[in-house]
């Protein structure tokens, strides 16, 4: 029961930046998170003790109650009464802050799997992008076909499910031109090692990246927890945005000679580098 509202705390969320999240640690668990989306207004306070945790739960009224959770795999679990029920709250560390679960329980101390929620919260100071103007919402699946400047606009603030559709709706002339932008390459596996049934997009994205996804969870798990991990997401944009100009050239978007001159350039020094997935995450272990 507990793995599933794991699966579905994964599955379900929608997180803006950094979406899907990676392999976290329960000391990252430490601290004041405010809810974002459906959970505004709310926050958590908590701070881990010996095996689990000690915290305060506020909601958007401002009321408050206290809690003990337990240590459960990487997360924390406690019982609280919400709204005139009896609930579980589950809080799952993410890079961003936290997705918490809620799935109350039933009148015979049941959990009701169907009534679950996930909510969003955030660590306190961190400060979420907007989408830009050329922002476009993940295809539902697989089967049309999306431009590749939409999804590098948009894909950082999809859901892995998001990013797996987005990749496989891809021309895959796309796929042969991101490899050459192995910190791009590497962001996108991450966010795919992360969805659901994600077999099909990562046997694309992993081949000749020399990495595995539990090489890729774990390695982005090490950034985060020895603070390399500013770092790295700075090269994926800086990158990304190469690769956006390159596309958009490509593709007869209005730019300007020069600017298209110019990413030819950027273009033919990606590709002489060599690097892959796997050369870029090892730089950040």
């Amino acid at each position: 029961m507990r793995q599933w509202i794991a699966a579905l705390a994964r599955i379900l969320a929608v997180i803006v930046l950094l979406t899907g999240a990676g392999t976290a640690w329960a000391d990252e668990l430490s601290g004041t998170f405010h809810g974002v989306a459906d959970a505004a207004g709310a926050s958590i306070d908590i701070q881990p003790r010996s095996g689990g945790f000690t915290g305060t739960f506020y909601d958007a009224k401002g009321r408050s109650q206290s809690f003990q959770a337990d240590l459960v795999g990487e997360s924390a679990e406690a019982v609280l009464d919400m709204d005139g029920r009896t609930v579980l709250m589950r809080v799952e560390p993410m890079p961003f802050g936290a997705n918490v679960a809620i799935v109350p329980f039933s009148q015979s101390g049941q959990l009701e799997i169907a009534s679950g929620r996930v909510l969003t919260f955030v660590r306190r100071g961190l400060k979420l992008p907007e989408p830009g103007p050329e922002y476009i919402d993940p295809p539902r699946d697989g089967s049309r076909r999306i431009a590749a400047n939409g999804f590098l606009a948009s894909y950082e603030f999809w859901s892995p499910a998001g990013v797996r559709d987005g990749y496989l709706a891809l021309p895959e002339r796309f796929h042969t031109l991101m490899r050459m932008f192995a910190a791009v390459q590497l962001d996108v596996i991450w966010k795919l090692c992360l969805a659901p049934s994600p077999d099909q997009a990562l046997s694309i994205a992993l081949r000749g990246q020399g990495v595995s996804c539990k090489e890729v969870l774990d390695g982005i798990a090490d950034t985060q927890r020895t603070g390399k991990f500013t770092a790295y997401k700075a090269e994926v944009a800086k990158q990304r945005e190469t690769l956006r100009i390159t596309v958009r050239c490509a593709d007869r978007y209005p730019e300007s000679k020069e600017t298209c001159d110019r990413a030819a350039r950027d273009l033919s020094a990606q590709a002489v580098t060599l690097e892959t997935a796997g050369t870029v995450l090892g730089r950040y272990r």
